[in-house]
């Protein structure tokens, strides 16, 4: 209960924060810069979002044990959404059952594989934030980069823990002591006799596979860079690609630090006021880009969620009608 009340303060001081920011960069030239992107900007937006869903699905399959491609895509596309639109602790857990139920294969499997994945993708992003600071350096005014050596630090800081957690057995046999229900619910129980410490090591341990996941998903953060360097130079805005991944990797970054407000509502377009301003974007600018990607968040986050519902209430009610109830 307390937990609920809590990440609906936080969530409401963050949209309570995001209007406010919007009223103060102009509702007006927001509201144009929007409408300088269109239709045809928002489309290419999201086709570029779709190649990102291919290159991580595929660096999910790479970890995995010949699970099928698809459903590696699908379950990517139902993370995706639930991330962003609900939080990542919600888009991670429906992913692993979402693959589990869709490839077949064990609960067990599914979970460790998408631990796995995600520590790997923090990895990436860690990568990716760091070469986003580096080209974002040469704007600093004298006496800009200490602050701004803390602010990616601290972005950092639970990313690279992410992944340090799951190298770790000792963490690693903590989390499933505390995932057993929800290992119950991928259908790897307790008495399953399933070693997720152990699966996750196996995994681990072909490096090959590991590092082409890594280098996949790194590719997959660059398509956002793209996305932000389109919007921009939709709305006429003075961006380099260079510019567009410095600003996409460093609002990326204080998303992930912000994991625990929901939707990263007021972070995102904090973010985007924050960095733009050292590359010289107005407030409006940065502002309309926020929204933009939020409505490709929208478009295509909100479909993968309800199929995923419409499917497990399908699944319930067949479940139902095979025992009777």
């Amino acid at each position: 209960m307390i937990r609920r009340i809590g990440t609906g303060v936080a969530f409401f001081a963050g949209v309570t924060l995001a209007v406010f920011l919007a009223i103060r960069a102009g509702v007006k030239p927001t509201l144009h810069a929007i409408a300088a992107v269109g239709w045809t900007g928002l489309f290419e937006t999201c086709a570029l979002q779709l190649v990102s869903v291919v290159l991580c699905a595929a660096a999910w399959w790479a970890v995995t044990d010949k699970t099928a491609f698809r459903a590696c895509f699908l379950s990517r596309w139902i993370r995706d959404g639930a991330t962003t639109l609900v939080g990542p602790a919600i888009g991670e857990g429906i992913s692993a059952r979402a693959l589990a139920v869709l490839s077949g294969t064990g609960g067990g499997a599914a979970a460790a594989t998408t631990i796995v994945d995600v520590a790997v993708e923090a990895l990436s992003q860690a990568v990716y934030t760091l070469v986003a600071f580096a080209l974002l350096f040469p704007h600093l005014r004298p006496g800009q980069s200490l602050r701004w050596d803390v602010i990616v630090a601290a972005s950092l800081l639970p990313v690279i823990l992410m992944f340090a957690v799951t190298m770790s057995r000792r963490a690693l046999v903590v989390a499933q002591k505390l995932a057993e229900k929800v290992a119950r619910a991928f259908g790897a129980g307790p008495g399953s006799g399933f070693d997720l410490a152990r699966a996750v090591e196996t995994i681990y341990g072909k490096r090959a596979r590991v590092g082409a996941a890594l280098c996949l998903h790194i590719v997959a953060w660059t398509t956002g860079a793209a996305q932000v360097w389109l919007i921009g130079r939709a709305i006429g805005a003075p961006i380099t690609i260079w510019d567009g991944l410095a600003l996409h990797g460093l609002v990326c970054a204080a998303r992930s630090a912000a994991f625990l407000v929901p939707w990263a509502a007021g972070v995102q377009e904090g973010g985007f006021l924050l960095v733009g301003a050292v590359l010289h974007l107005s407030p409006a600018t940065a502002i309309a880009m926020s929204l933009v990607l939020r409505g490709r968040d929208v478009v295509l986050g909100a479909p993968a969620i309800l199929a995923w519902y419409v499917a497990e209430a399908r699944r319930g009610l067949v479940r139902r009608a095979e025992t009777g109830g």
